[in-house]
């Protein structure tokens, strides 16, 4: 009774999500899927990664054979989905360290754990023998009970799954059931565990609204990345198969195939239902040939029986549906080029027959006629193309001249620049010849000459500026907000702000070539940079990309 209080709880809870939660797109999951795959060596990696560290530990780590057991469980849990032959060969040795530790839980746990992988790899005799005849249920520690069940209630769900013999399959599903019950009275009735096993019963029993709520339930436990995340989805869609929801049963075998691929699991179900499902129903057939490919090459590495046989099933099918539309697509190409080829063909016949009317027209009196009028006005045109063209390649001369002239005028100031230095190095070396060091010193200490040459610089910049951009002041305020928009000083042409952010105008946008040029600190000019983009209108950080456009 408390067992179905709680499952309702879980319905409850599990329909509140699905009302909080949209769907995905399948065609979406599906690309999401594809992309996946394309990172499946990576995920892969980081599995090799995990691994190869517990078996650093095992190597380089003085532990006890205690902790050295408890490593090998770590390194088995992540081989056990990944490669069978890795899986048995760890719990081999788990198993000889058992017998020499001479500990009964040890030994059992080794051999329950030898029983279920052979149990979920298809060696179901070997599998039995082991959980039948070498184990002693009743001298079993109690700890490993739940887990010695659920070896048991696998071994029996996979017999009852795939043996032939009608009798076999009765006895495998009535020991099914019976360890199903012993597990659930054993297990937390909050755990994963135990919603699983309810799952189980009410799909057996074909209450599917209530397995859809639990299976809800137990996928919103977990990352959509986990293995566990993989398993859970890959039961839901068993749900939607049996309600006849198609689309959510892919979209669920979708979803169960990118965590099983992002957790790097190589024993799974759902890349190969997916690629059955897309060809049973007419989808995307080379969609479902590449992913029964993989799920092949996955199960080849893992390395168990059962799993190439399942993929073995249905490959012929999707692989003759695929080589069959290849076979399709060659003939349409075929065809396509067959009528691209008469075309052609008509197309050269008519050129030629159009080449002979022309001919025919030419020698026509009337139709040269006609065409020396259209050369005539076609002459027309271009000459006013002509005039207008020269009107702006006068433009261009113009400004090319402007631009000239005030380079020459830069250069005319950089050559006068060094002319007075010249002189000043030769009145330097006069008054150190004559002894006139006071003198020298005075004229050295007097800033009235450079501060003229600087603001002389300013005003030649000022003007040459303003010349090749002689709306940049509106242009530059129509960039900042009206209250801190630049008001010149009269007589001014600009100001410090301005002649910073023409030079940047200009492409130098360095903040120290900035205030060599401008002879101030780099702080200053740092401040000031910072002062104008904060009254920008917009954002600031591409303030100074757009003063550059202006």
């Amino acid at each position: 009774m408390k067992r179905h209080c709680l499952t309702a709880i879980c319905l409850v809870i599990s329909t509140l999500l699905l009302h909080g939660q949209g769907r995905e797109p399948l065609s979406r999951l599906l690309d999401k899927l594809d992309k996946q795959l394309e990172l499946r060596t990576t995920y892969e990696q980081n599995r090799l990664q995990r691994i190869n560290a517990l078996k650093s530990v095992l190597q380089y780590q003085d532990l006890s054979p205690e902790q050295r057991y408890g490593f090998y469980q770590q390194i088995i849990d992540e081989y056990k989905a990944y490669n069978f032959d890795s899986t048995m060969h760890y719990i081999e040795i788990s198993d000889n360290l058992a017998n020499s530790l001479d500990i009964r839980k040890y030994r059992d746990e080794s051999r329950i754990r030898r029983g279920l992988i052979f149990a979920t790899s298809g060696n179901f005799f070997e599998s039995g023998d082991i959980l039948y005849n070498e184990i002693d249920s009743l001298q079993l520690d109690p700890s490993l009970l739940p887990e010695y069940y659920r070896a048991l209630q696998r071994l029996a769900a996979e017999l009852s799954e795939y043996s032939t013999d009608p009798a076999t399959k009765e006895m495998s599903r009535a020991r099914k059931d019976y360890y199903r019950e012993k597990i659930l009275e054993l297990l937390d009735r909050q755990s994963d565990e135990y919603l699983f096993y309810s799952f189980q019963e009410a799909y057996e029993k074909d209450d599917l609204a209530r397995a859809d709520s639990i299976a809800h339930m137990l996928v919103s436990r977990h990352k959509e990345s986990t293995h566990q995340y993989a398993i859970y989805a890959y039961h839901l869609s068993t749900v939607y198969q049996n309600l006849g929801e198609v689309n959510l049963q892919m979209e669920w075998l979708a979803r169960s195939a990118m965590a099983d691929i992002q957790s790097a699991v190589k024993d799974h179900a759902s890349l190969t239902r997916l690629a059955t499902v897309l060809f049973e129903t007419g989808g995307n057939i080379e969609r479902a040939f590449r992913y029964i490919d993989i799920s092949l090459a996955d199960a080849l590495f893992y390395n168990a029986k059962l799993r190439p046989w399942q993929v073995a099933g249905v490959l012929p099918q999707i692989e003759k549906a695929y080589q069959e539309k290849q076979v399709a697509q060659t003939k349409r190409v075929k065809a396509f080029l067959i009528s691209i080829s008469a075309l052609l063909l008509i197309l050269i016949l008519a050129i030629g027959y159009l080449v002979k009317q022309t001919r025919r027209t030419i020698r026509a009196h009337k139709s040269l006629r006609v065409i020396n009028k259209r050369i005539v006005s076609q002459n027309h045109e271009l000459n006013l193309v002509n005039e207008q063209l020269q009107k702006l390649n006068h433009q261009i001369a113009e400004s090319n001249r402007v631009k000239e002239g005030y380079i020459g005028l830069f250069l005319a100031i950089l050559s006068d620049n060094l002319d007075k230095m010249k002189e000043f190095r030769a009145q330097v070396r006069r008054s150190i010849r004559y002894g006139k060091i006071q003198d020298l010193e005075e004229e050295l200490s007097n800033t009235e000459w450079a501060d003229k040459e600087i603001a002389n610089f300013y005003r030649t910049f000022d003007t040459a500026f303003l010349e090749l951009y002689p709306s940049f002041v509106n242009d530059f305020n129509d960039l900042l907000i009206p209250e801190e928009r630049i008001v010149l000083k009269k007589g001014d042409l600009l100001n410090t702000e301005l002649r910073i952010f023409a030079l940047i105008r200009l492409g130098i946008k360095d903040s120290g070539r900035i205030a060599a040029l401008l002879r101030y600190s780099v702080n200053t000019i740092y401040n000031y940079r910072a002062k104008i983009k904060n009254a920008a209108i917009g954002s600031r950080d591409d303030f100074e990309d757009r003063v550059a456009t202006l």
